[in-house]
This record gives C-alpha cells, structure tokens and sequence, in this order.
C-alpha cells in the first residue's frame, strides 16, 4: 500500500482514526498506526535534551486521541512511510484552503522566506521543476542535492594520504623492517610507503553519504537521476562509515572554502532530515522550522538588504525593565532593535499572527504584545523625544493600506505594520509612507507611519 501523504496547515489537529481526510474544523485523521509513531516522535527529545512538546500538544477530540500542531511547519515522515507536511497558513484568511491553489502558495511563501534566511535553502533548484507544487520533502532533498551539486563542479577537496603497500617496483620509500621479515618466496616484492593525493577524506566522505541518502529517500525521477550523477562524480570517494567522527575531523584549507557550505547540507541530510530529533536513534524523520523565527529574520533580512547602513539587532538582549540591587529584573528582548545613522532609535516586533479587519481599530492586538511595546519604549527610547514603536504582521487583503497609529501615553505612537509575503521581495523602506507597489512591482510594507515616520514596509 503506497504510504500515506497528509498535508495540512500549522495550528492544525490530528486525530487517530482510520482514514486521512479534512474536515471543517482543521481536522484531519491518522492510521492507529501512524498516530502511534507520531506520539513516540513528540513524546521525544532533541539533541540538546529539550522536550519537543513546542512542536504539537496532546489532546482529546470527542473519545480520540488528539495532537494540536503549533507554529511550526515543515515535515515529519514517519517510520510506517507516512509523511506529514506541515504549511504556513497565518498569511490567509481561514476558508481559503478551499482554492486549488492555497497549498501552493503556502509553500511557496515558506520557501522564499527560508531562501532568504537559511543558508541551506541559498542554491535553488532549475524554476522548470515548480517546487511550489512539489511535495516538502522531495523539495528539501532537491534543494540540497543543489547545493552539492554547486559545490562539487567547484572542485572536490584531495589530500595526501599515506599508503601501504606491496609492490613490484620502488615507489616513495622502502618500508625496511617489514621489508627484512619478507618470506623467501615473495623476496621480489617491496613494501613501500608513498603519500598519495586522494579526494577520501572526512569532508568528501560525508557529502557522498549524503548524496546516496537523499537519492534513497526521494521518489522523484530527476532528483534520484541527480543523486547518481553526483555519485558518478564522487566515485573515488568512500561513503562515510562513522558520521560524528568524519564531523569532528570536518577542516578545510583555504582552497577550499566552498566546501563549507556543504556542511549544513550535509547536517541537514545525515542527521535524518532533523534538527530536532538527529541521529540514527530518531524514530522519525522530520524538518521543522518555527514560523515567528522565520517571519522575523525574514523582515530583519529585508531591511538589512534595502538599508545597509542601519544598524540592526535580533533579540536584543543585555536589557532589562528594572533592577534590584545589582540584579536586573523583567529581562527585555525586542526582536528588531534598529539604530539609524542619526542614532535615532526603532523598535519593533514580529508578530505571526492574523489581525482581525472586522475589530478596528486594534484589529484585536493583544493587550500584552500592547504592554510590551510599551516597555522596550521605556527602555530603548528613553532618550528620544519622539518614540514610534512597530508591530508587524502579515499582510491579509481584508486589511485596509493604511492603519492609523494608536496613540499612547508619554507621547508614544504604537504603529501596525503589514508584510505582504504574496509579493517576491518586499519593500521594506523605513522612511516615508507607502503601501501601493512600486512601479517595477516590489512591494513595500504597508504602514502607519505618517511623513515625520521611520517605517513603512509590506
């Protein structure tokens, strides 16, 4: 029976049941069976020891057994072959998922925000391949078989490598004492020492391993052909016999610094597609990524390309609310911490999160994401006479272009921020006002900023 290939979105419940189907309620079903592996694989832990239970919860729906998703997406394939692929869906409006083309555009957004922040995801495959459309896990191994491929037509690493051997002529230097032991019989051959420059070594070992691993793993035609080209070409290479030893040993000269990023590719494939549960103990494979880290080093990303010269910080931390004696109390950790070149000061968090367009004019904010806002001001802004603090979330097209600030005390303005993630490269531009894209087609961000303002993105 072909396993079983469950899409389905973040936030999502699966249920143990007989079927795979979806339901009104974001509902969809597992084999006994599978539910069961899926129990064992999040009631694991990660390499550093970490319970994974951010991934998914525990649940009951009616007499079932239930597991609630959170905002993480990605895959887990199961050891019973089902594969469970786990998509955005905070950049749409509930119902949507009802257009045939709503998973597509899911997992191209999820791909174009991981090209953008995760090095691993940097060579793409050819754009004839549509890997919106393609099934998560074949797009990752592609992706990474790209990556070999890159780095492989760039030149394999060699090294000398002393060899041993019995031979008919001199070669390198005489081996004397296993020479003076040598049988009567077989007196006319040599033993001889010789370094020879070979393409084995630790790093070549792990690229072919995982080379021949993503070719087993993918069902895909061109990905398969592509795998046993790239073993043609590393045909010299040994496949990797102890993975944690030939990471250890992982140096590289200067020659060949492309290598390197090889590395995470490799991590990627041999650690079983899993960065959470890694190793060959994994009871599943999976790729998981966490959507606020995502969305926010995306924005970071965009602003980072557009103004060079603004300083900005993820996660700031070193900061705290208040202190006691010596020691600080409420720690602070904004995660975009922006200084301009006039020293002028920018605060803003990411939120992957849905506005509701129906409660204006808060558009349902949390009070707390409110409060906080309202702390990193205190603490970051302190100095400034005009403090302007961001929220940004995704864009969704109910939302109106431009969203009025919301007026706080001390002088404050709390603006609301909109990314439009349906667009290729968004236009994060901090200084004037925009929500309409540019004429070439980049979008910018939609915000509330008024013309005195530093932030206006989509």
């Amino acid at each position: 029976m072909t396993p079983a290939h469950l899409q389905v979105r973040e936030h999502d419940t699966l249920v143990r049941g007989a079927v795979s189907r979806t339901g009104d309620r974001n509902v969809h079903t597992l084999t006994p069976a599978a539910f069961g592996h899926l129990q064992v694989f999040l009631s694991g832990r990660d390499v550093q020891g970490d319970a994974l239970n951010p991934v998914a919860t525990f649940t009951r729906l009616g007499q079932a057994d239930a597991v609630k998703l959170s905002q993480w997406v990605g895959l887990i394939r199961l050891p019973d072959g089902t594969v469970i692929e786990i998509l955005p869906k905070t950049h749409e409006r509930p119902g949507a998922r009802q257009d045939a083309g709503s998973l597509p555009r899911s997992r191209s957004v999820l791909l174009r925000m991981l090209a953008a922040t995760d090095e691993r995801f940097r060579v793409a495959p050819p754009a004839e391949l549509d890997t919106a459309r393609m099934p998560l896990l074949e797009v990752v191994l592609r992706y990474a078989l790209e990556g070999f491929r890159a780095g492989v037509r760039r030149g394999v690493p060699h090294t000398y490598v002393g060899v041993q051997e019995e031979r008919g002529s001199l070669r390198g230097r005489l081996d004397l004492p296993r020479q003076v032991r040598q049988p009567a019989h077989r007196a006319h051959l040599l033993h001889v020492t010789f370094d020879e420059f070979l393409p084995a070594r630790p790093e070549t070992r792990l690229v072919r391993l995982a080379v021949e691993r993503a070719g087993s793993l993918s069902g895909a035609p061109a990905t398969k052909r592509l795998a046993r080209e790239l073993t043609h070409a590393l045909d010299a290479v040994p496949p990797s016999r102890d993975v944690q030893s030939d990471f250890a040993a992982w140096r590289l000269e200067r020659g060949h610094a492309h290598f390197e990023a090889l590395r995470p590719l490799c991590e990627l494939i041999l650690h079983e597609l899993n960065p959470l549960v890694g190793g060959q103990q994994a009871t599943a494979h999976a790729l998981l990524f966490d959507m606020n880290r995502v969305y926010e080093a995306y924005v970071a990303q965009r602003l980072r390309t557009q103004h060079p010269d603004w300083q900005i910080e993820t996660q700031a931390t070193g900061h705290a609310l208040g202190q006691v004696g010596t020691q600080r109390a409420f720690l602070l950790c904004p995660d975009l911490l922006i200084t301009l070149p006039s020293g002028e000061v920018i605060v803003a968090d990411t939120k992957w999160k849905r506005l509701n367009a129906q409660s204006a004019p808060t558009f349902d904010i949390q009070n707390a994401d409110a409060y906080q806002m309202l702390a990193y001001s205190e603490v970051f802004q302190a100095a400034q006479s005009e403090r302007t603090i961001h929220l940004l979330y995704p864009h969704l097209s109910d939302l109106p272009a431009h969203i009025p600030p919301i007026r706080l005390a001390g002088g404050r303005a709390l603006h609301i921020t909109t990314v439009r993630l349906d667009q290729p490269e968004p236009r994060v531009d901090l200084i004037g006002q925009s929500s309409a894209p540019e004429p070439n087609g980049s979008p910018v961000v939609s915000s509330s900023r008024n013309n005195h303002g530093l932030l206006s993105s989509s």
